[in-house]
């Protein structure tokens, strides 16, 4: 009878069909699970990461109210653990809204984390502050295989105490994105301006523009104080990043010459330097609708606050989804404008970001190293990294070959849904266009043209044989030119002029008091003159009405006063007349 039920179990252990994935389990990734949920020791891994930065569990219904729950990637490498390990994990899943909040808790000790995702700087300062340790080397395979060429370059080329390399050995990265300027070239207040969309498009690949006058009240600033100073350096320093750019493209400097260059300037945070930055900052508030936080991502897709935001490529990416959907939902209504959104990086500079994985030491403590090394790889296997795209919208370090897939998916226009292929025969009717003469075509006629555009920069060393890295050279109607797939894949062209700004080291004292001083409200001159007035003539009042009620009191004091005497004199002569009265009748 025991020996029956043991082969039953090992039967439907072969048969079991994993929760994760609708996948097959083999025997041995069964047999693993089954014992691991009877006799393990359930093991905690704790993880620190930004809000909404992960894909949660989902539940779906179709269109007959049937509902279906998909695991989000913590669930995902819950059920991972078991079946190819053997061990039962759990999870302990936080987050945290900014990165100081972050390093504040972990330097106070508040925070038992193994595992926490800060962004490029603060993984320096946590270096440089001894609170992380790095990872075993051959411990992340699927990140070593998939991750990026380009993006890890951009990361061991981060300097830590002058040294390069130590933020590759210390972090693995995430995510990553761009700084530019998003911006509505059909809001009405630019139309009544007489500001064209090509004008608006051109002057919008130049940070200047951001100070001039035509755009006045029009732009919201980042309330970020190192994401607005790149803003600032690239006003300040216009001048230098003007000529490296024209000596760039004469030839008389490479790529890698041309981007050491311009990252030394974007990196300058000496005395001079934050004196000249606050008074173009103060400029720019002076020409600017606000600051915004937050919000910024949700008020231009409704296209009623503002024009142009300084925003990450992420939230611009999910702008422009929000715009399309409250397009798709007015289509219907009376006079409905719909809000078509467009991102630009200025071609002179602009700012390349990532966030990354990184153990404090705590991991050790907690004796949770391998268990931490093992959900940064299990999120590098291309196939979770694009459940991660698909939710939370920003771009992942990772490549390979189901990235591409998603990314044609949503933007090659050959791309064949049914047999999920490339089809050209989609070009048939469509004329090629050079994408930097998109720019002259009239809108309504935008759709009848394609361009090509090739990322083969990100993807390159990454694909597996079944795809080739000319699969990375993208088809796409003209109107997609500067939209989500611009956002999320900056052009080949503009890769040399991303820079990364470090931490500011020593400075970051005077970078926050400068910070502080720009936000602070600066009036005008006669601003403060009215202030004045107003407050003299506020005094004067008030003294004048204790004045007044002064008097009263002392008027009616002294009528009281009166009153008194009058019945004090009424009494005696009552009291009088009352006994001479009694003394005549006696």
């Amino acid at each position: 009878m025991r020996a029956g039920r043991i082969i039953f179990l090992l039967g439907a252990l072969l048969t079991t069909v994993s929760q994760t994935g609708g996948i097959a389990e083999t025997s041995s990734q069964a047999s693993r699970r089954y014992f691991a949920e009877k006799n393990a020791v359930t093991r905690t891994l704790n993880v620190y990461n930004w809000e909404d930065y992960i894909a949660p569990d989902e539940t779906v219904e179709d269109e007959n109210g049937n509902k279906t729950t998909i695991k989000g990637l913590v669930s995902k490498f819950e059920d991972y653990c078991l079946e190819e390990y053997g061990e039962k994990v759990t999870v302990q899943y936080s987050a945290f809204d900014t990165n100081e909040t972050m390093l504040a808790e972990l330097k106070t000790g508040k925070g038992n984390y193994d595992l926490i995702c800060p962004s490029d700087y603060v993984i320096q300062k946590m270096i440089t502050d001894d609170l992380i340790v790095p990872f075993d080397e051959g411990s992340t395979p699927n990140y070593d295989k998939y991750v990026s060429p380009f993006v890890l370059n951009k990361i061991n080329g981060i300097t830590v105490d002058g040294k390069e390399g130590l933020v590759g050995q210390y972090a693995r990265g995430y995510m990553w994105g761009t700084l530019g300027i998003l911006y509505n070239d059909g809001f009405s207040t630019v139309k009544e301006r007489g500001i064209s969309a090509k004008e608006m498009q051109e002057d919008m690949n130049d940070w200047l523009s951001l100070w001039d006058k035509k755009y006045y009240n029009l732009l919201a600033i980042k309330d970020s104080m190192r994401d607005t100073y790149a803003v600032g350096i690239m006003k300040t320093y216009d001048k230098e990043f003007t000529e490296l750019y024209e000596k760039y493209n004469n030839g008389e400097l490479t790529a890698d010459e041309y981007n050491a260059q311009l990252t030394e300037i974007f990196n300058r945070s000496d005395n001079e330097t934050l004196d000249a930055v606050e008074k173009d900052l103060q400029d720019l508030k002076e020409n600017a609708f606000g600051f915004e936080v937050d919000s910024g991502k949700t008020d231009m897709a409704k296209g009623s606050m503002f024009a142009i935001n300084v925003a990450w490529s992420g939230d611009a990416a999910y702008a422009m989804d929000n715009a399309d959907e409250f397009n798709e939902e007015g289509t219907d209504k009376p006079g409905f404008k719909p809000t078509i959104l467009k991102f630009a990086l200025p071609k002179k500079g602009a700012n390349i970001w990532f966030d990354g994985w990184v153990m404090p030491k705590s991991v050790e403590t907690n004796h949770n190293k391998d268990l931490a090394e093992r959900f940064v790889d299990f999120l590098s296997m291309p196939e979770n990294a694009a459940q991660n795209m698909e939710y939370i919208g920003y771009t992942p370090v990772i490549a390979g070959n189901d990235i591409l897939k998603l990314v044609q998916s949503w933007y090659d226009l050959r791309y064949d849904e049914e047999s999920e292929t490339i089809n050209n025969d989609y070009l048939d009717g469509l004329t090629k266009i050079d994408s930097e003469k998109i720019i002259d075509l009239p809108e309504e006629e935008k759709e009848n043209y394609y361009y090509t555009k090739d990322i083969s920069y990100f993807f390159d060393g990454t694909l597996e044989d079944d795809m080739s890295i000319d699969n990375a050279i993208f088809c796409l109607t003209a109107d997609m030119k500067d939209r989500q797939f611009d956002t999320q894949y900056p052009d080949a062209s503009v890769i040399p002029s991303l820079a990364v700004m470090e931490d500011f080291g020593p400075q970051n004292a005077s970078v926050l008091l400068m910070w502080e001083a720009v936000k602070n409200t600066t009036l005008p001159l006669w601003a403060y003159i009215l202030i004045l007035v107003i407050a003299i003539l506020l005094i004067g009042f008030i003294i004048g009405y204790k004045i007044y009620r002064y008097n009263l009191v002392k008027r009616r004091r002294m009528r009281k006063m009166k009153r008194a005497e009058y019945e004090k004199y009424s009494n005696m002569l009552y009291k009088t007349l009352t006994n001479q009265l009694l003394t005549n009748n006696s």
